[in-house]
């Protein structure tokens, strides 16, 4: 077997990657660029790891042309992983929703990352690698609890973008079935906020027409938007995230206030992210927040270079809550725990679509051959955004991580509620992978169609031609999208919402077969 691990690039995070590799036993070769590389190297594990000088463009095309001259895997063996550095958010999302360069892919397990996206999944979705982050559900949100999450991120960086996009991915609860008024609000601060906001907004237009939010000018103290979903009047609603842009100073009297009586309020479970592109400008703003921020113990993420400091600030009473987030050494997991449990969810789809039923074990080859099988990169990170969701669901359950390999089973009741959260998750995941709901006219034109399968199979007569619902899935409309109380049958005549009982049934397998491998 190939040990070796091939760097390509010089960013500050690659002493720590080839540091993990050396203690994991693995043989480094570096290169400045896929240039000095000699032909015919092969690897077990390649690092794309360039400077923010370089552009993301040239990234991937010297990729794609190493890509081309190297050896195809044989049949039945992993591909090498490629960790592939990217500087622009656009790039990343490009590939996660378009599934560019097919020839890297045919020869690499892709998985790319920016910096940014990096340091909120080590915030929000640190797993077996002692992440000491506070949740944002940092009290357990049943179907009972009337408490909502609340991030304000002020600053609209990269890195203010990535958490809230994040932040968008994982916080679903149980409280929300019960009463649909108690979505997960994300508020967006910036000076000038229009030109960027306008763009976000944009670029996950599918989402935002189907969300609820508003736009807030402090310089003229006053609303001037409020959206409702498109469908607010004649559908359920099924997003439960809203959001809020505020367009005005981090120090203006109002806000000030608003965030005094967030961190005040018994109902709201505030985090604080401070992220401007100005780190400087973060580390003043931790120490000018209003009392009830550090009275309240109001976890305060802040964006700074100078985390050796804020690391001695913390031992000091009353700034327990600060921490730092954003340095080059960015926690970056070779190990990738995320993606392993992902492959477990994964191998759970293979077995429940392919007819097998709910798995009730998981062998480490049939996992990794499932793996394998998934063509798409956009397929990959969909099962990455569901897990990562894993362990706020055993949050609302009652479970801490490190209780999960003593956790069996679910009751009904639990696997019924979890569904309905689980399905609420994959609602805004579609939305922000480009998918939207069928139109009136679509969505009638579906339903007929799957009612014509199903009569046909009943009856025994010739089914239609065409399978509606896949056809329209293709062009990124998807049936489903809708409240969980909505979903129908598919054109074999089940109830859709069986495939979120088995899936929330497997969670505690899932949650075991991972933690294994952790051991």
């Amino acid at each position: 077997m190939n040990n070796k691990t091939l760097i390509i690039g010089h960013h500050p995070i690659s002493q720590s990657i080839a540091e993990q590799y050396r203690t994991m036993g693995m043989g480094i070769t570096a290169y400045h660029n896929f240039g000095a590389v000699p032909d015919g190297m092969t690897c077990h594990e390649l690092c794309v790891l360039p400077n923010r000088e370089v552009a993301d463009h040239d990234t991937l095309q010297a990729l794609e042309t190493f890509a081309m001259s190297y050896p195809e895997t044989p049949e039945g063996r992993s591909k090498p992983v490629c960790h592939l550095l990217l500087h622009d958010k656009v790039t990343l999302w490009l590939l996660q929703t378009l599934d560019l360069y097919p020839e890297i892919h045919k020869k690499f397990e892709l998985y790319a990352f920016t910096m940014e996206d990096q340091w909120a999944k080590n915030v929000f979705c640190g797993l077996g690698n002692g992440n000491s982050y506070p949740p944002l559900d940092r009290e357990k949100i049943d179907g009972n609890s009337n408490k909502t999450v609340h991030l304000v991120i002020a600053g609209f960086s990269d890195l203010g973008e990535s958490l809230a996009l994040h932040t968008a991915l994982i916080a679903h609860f149980p409280n929300y079935v019960r009463n649909q008024a108690l979505r997960t609000r994300i508020t967006i601060i910036d000076k000038d906020l229009t030109a960027r906001k306008d763009a976000f907004i944009q670029r996950y237009a599918n989402l935002f027409e189907h969300s609820h939010y508003r736009c807030i000018d402090l310089k003229q103290h006053n609303m001037t938007l409020y959206h409702e979903p498109v469908y607010n009047a004649s559908r359920e609603d099924f997003v439960d995230v809203e959001w809020e842009f505020v367009d005005g100073d981090f120090y203006d009297p109002l806000l000030q206030r608003k965030l005094q009586l967030w961190a005040d309020s018994k109902e709201q479970l505030l985090t604080l992210a401070l992220c401007d592109a100005d780190t400087n400008s973060n580390f003043d703003r931790a120490f000018a927040l209003p009392k009830s921020i550090y009275q309240n113990d109001i976890t305060v993420f802040v964006a700074t270079e100078r985390s050796a400091m804020l690391g001695k600030v913390r031992e000091t009473e009353g700034y327990h809550n600060l921490y730092p987030i954003g340095m080059d050494d960015c926690g970056y997991d070779v190990r990738l725990p995320l993606l392993q449990m992902a492959k477990r969810l994964n191998y759970f789809y293979t077995c429940s679509y392919g007819q097998e039923g709910t798995p009730t074990n998981m062998p480490v080859e049939k996992v990794e051959a499932a793996w394998r099988n998934l063509q798409t990169f956009s397929m990959r990170y969909s099962n990455i955004y569901n897990v990562m969701t894993v362990a706020t669901k055993m949050r609302s359950l009652g479970h801490e991580e490190k209780d999960w390999d003593k956790f069996f089973a679910l009751t009904q009741e639990e696997i019924e509620t979890l569904s309905a959260v689980e399905h609420n998750r994959w609602s805004v995941e579609r939305l922000i992978l480009g998918f939207r709901p069928p139109t009136d006219t679509e969505r009638e034109e579906i339903r007929e169609n799957i009612e014509a399968f199903i009569t046909a199979k009943a009856t025994g007569q010739e089914q239609p031609e065409q399978d509606l619902k896949n056809v329209y899935k293709k062009k990124k409309i998807h049936y489903d999208l809708c409240s969980y109380r909505e979903l129908r049958e598919d054109k074999t005549g089940q109830d859709v919402r069986l495939y979120d009982y088995d899936l929330t049934a497997c969670i505690p397998l899932i949650a075991q077969s991972f933690k294994e491998t952790q051991l």
